[in-house]
């Protein structure tokens, strides 16, 4: 990155530590205001009014000066990003790196520096006064003064309820996320057969024909009516944000994991599941007898056959599925009833050092194990807000409904097995 892209990046930097100061500031200045506010109501002679209003005079003073630094200060990140944008634009390494970008590692890399970057800003506070979600939540508020009464949450918002989907689902974290904007092609190489050894003036040996795949992504759309009361919808940004998009966020979350397991693809505008596209071979059931543990280890081969690398296995299954077949063989006691061996650990359950994640979704005494990164979610760039106030007016509601638009299958099926537990035949 050239010189002068280095200095604007640390002027941009120091800038906004000192409009985090000022955010600061303010907060201390809305606390004494609320106190201010307590002390008008308290005020019963007319120098203890007089007081109060001189402390008025001077706390609005210093509201409006630094309304004006933080407007002058406001205006100068934006100025200096804009000139730091326009010369990365022109910079070919820079262009080479954007364009990496759009590869499903780098877009995952992305993505979460984003989604890092609006962590950093809720707990400072500078989130909640950043010009794009100020007005966001006013026009929410004011729904119906949007054309076509549906406003789109800007990306700021929606990395922060992505932040808040991975708190509330188990699989989402699992799976390789891509964010378009787009009908998505995924090339995927399926040929692994090993390098050839050859004489130093041989031709290299091609891979076999056909074995790039494309992999095609739609968008299908996902959404959610929720209510809200119509007080909250005057109170301050701060509670009808944190509000609103955990209710956002939990539909979308709940949405996503069943999708992701039984989702009954483009057929029916869902995402195609992991479940419904295990092939044949993969798909084996065993008994819940002494050997269980062993015998439903040994299905773990299905998915990790030794012909080629692969990432982490995780077994998904119900949480009854865990606590009625295999909490018992975390548990071991000698002759007299006394513990040897290992409690499980609930909160990070295993099973023989395989991570277990609990998924309300799976049918009771079935088991996943797969490479959840060979299931691809694509992420639609724009989620959208529309409201009703007719559903609840009795009620004093209002309703409002969240969309998004989502894809995703499994890229490589083979990559996981589904074990049925059934009962012994012999008990």
């Amino acid at each position: 990155m050239a010189l002068k892209q280095l200095m604007l990046g640390k002027k941009i930097e120091q800038r906004k530590a000192v409009l985090a100061e000022l955010l600061e500031q303010e907060n201390g200045l809305n606390t004494r205001s609320a106190e201010l506010e307590a002390a008008v109501e308290e005020a019963k002679t007319d120098e203890e009014i007089a007081a109060v209003e001189e402390e008025v005079t001077a706390l609005e003073a210093q509201k409006a000066e630094l309304d004006e630094k933080k407007s002058k200060l406001e205006g100068e990140i934006a100025e200096l990003e804009g000139e730091l944008e326009q010369l990365n634009a022109n910079d070919p390494r820079d262009q080479q790196r954007s364009a990496n970008t759009q590869r499903r590692g780098g877009n995952e890399m992305t993505k979460e520096y984003h989604i890092a970057q609006v962590r950093k800003m809720l707990e400072t506070g500078e989130y909640y006064h950043l010009p794009e979600v100020r007005d966001f939540y006013e026009k929410f508020k004011n729904l119906r003064v949007v054309t076509g009464g549906e406003l789109t949450i800007p990306n700021i918002v929606i990395n922060r309820i992505m932040d808040i989907v991975g708190d509330y689902t188990t699989l989402y974290p699992l799976v390789d996320k891509i964010r378009v904007s787009g009908t998505a092609r995924i090339l995927i190489d399926t040929d692994t057969a090993p390098a050839t050894w050859m004489e130093m003036k041989s031709s290299l040996p091609t891979g076999d024909v056909g074995t790039i795949t494309n992999v095609d992504f739609d968008g299908f759309k996902v959404g959610k009516v929720t209510f809200v009361d119509n007080y909250l919808l005057q109170d301050s940004i701060i509670n009808l944000d944190d509000y609103v998009v955990r209710k956002i966020a939990r539909a979308i979350a709940k949405a996503l994991d069943l999708a992701i397991l039984k989702g009954e693809g483009s057929a029916n505008k869902q995402p195609t599941g992991i479940i419904p596209a295990i092939p044949a071979g993969n798909k084996v059931t065993v008994e819940a007898d002494a050997k269980l543990l062993v015998n439903l280890l040994k299905q773990v081969s299905l998915v990790d056959t030794g012909d080629d690398s692969v990432g982490e296995i995780v077994a998904v299954m119900k949480r009854q599925t865990y606590y009625n077949r295999l909490l018992e063989y975390s548990i071991n006691v000698n002759s007299e009833g006394n513990v040897v061996g290992k409690l499980p650990n609930l909160q990070q359950p295993d099973l023989c050092g395989l991570r277990v994640k609990f998924n309300q979704n799976m049918p009771l005494d079935e088991v996943i194990f797969g490479e959840f990164e060979q299931y691809t979610l694509v992420e639609r760039e724009d989620i959208s807000i529309d409201r009703s106030e007719h559903v609840k007016f009795v009620e004093d509601q209002m309703a409002f409904r969240g969309k998004g638009r989502f894809d995703g299958k499994p890229v490589r099926p083979e990559a996981f097995a589904l074990v049925t537990i059934t009962e012994p035949t012999n008990p």
